[in-house]
């Protein structure tokens, strides 16, 4: 799924226009995907909504005042945003792979604040993967569980996660003017040096920059 500018939560612009809300009018039309949809475990059952059972709020009503707490909640649809398969198709529930200690992770950027330069923060003798990602980009946790595991097999690989929050941030202002769509990757070799950046979820294009990045 492409998460174009326009659309911003992956086509929950275009449902509420198509379908008659019966929400509260205090209630937004949508809120933010949390990860308090996440399975707590690879072998989670799923309920007939294709939820983790153990999350579902159409199975456990009690749990909507958490959803609605953490801002997690399609008021258009009422379910959780995270949860909610008619403004984002693409969803996915399985949890992230446990990071080895030694896995080299870190956040950059938490609320969108402006990061001036990348090159500085580029591990020297590693390939850095500079992720440009927000909490309702879907195809951006997908990224995640891919470099996750990647993280666990190689000590020449640093993950830099940078959250835009949203377009108008001064750190996408800064980095993502013309870039259409998340997530929005950045690798750098182990040279320190810029290799290419990778738009949208190919994970294929991100393996062959990343070996060239280890070429370097």
């Amino acid at each position: 799924m492409r998460l174009f500018k326009p659309l911003i939560l992956g086509g929950a612009v275009l449902a509420a226009i198509s379908c008659a809300s019966s929400r509260p009018a205090s209630e937004p039309a949508h809120g933010e995907l949390s990860s308090l949809s996440a399975a707590s475990r690879p072998d989670a059952a799923f309920c007939e909504h294709r939820v983790p059972q153990e999350a579902c709020t159409r199975c456990n009503p009690g749990l909507i005042p958490r959803f609605k707490a953490a801002n997690d909640w399609c008021g258009e649809h009422g379910v959780p945003e995270s949860q909610c398969f008619q403004c984002h198709p693409d969803l996915s529930f399985e949890p992230l792979p446990t990071l080895a200690a030694e896995a080299d992770l870190k956040q950059l950027s938490l609320q969108g604040e402006d990061v001036p330069e990348l090159t500085p923060h580029a591990v020297p003798g590693k390939v850095t993967v500079f992720d440009f990602y927000a909490d309702w980009c879907p195809p951006c946790r997908k990224v995640d569980a891919h470099m996750f595991v990647l993280l666990n097999q190689r000590q020449d690989v640093a993950y830099r996660k940078l959250n835009i929050v949203s377009w108008e941030t001064p750190l996408a202002k800064r980095y993502l003017e013309g870039v259409p769509n998340l997530p929005h990757l950045v690798i750098y070799g182990k040279d320190g040096r810029p290799v290419r950046s990778v738009t949208g979820l190919d994970l294929a294009a991100l393996d062959a920059a990343i070996s060239e990045g280890a070429a370097r």
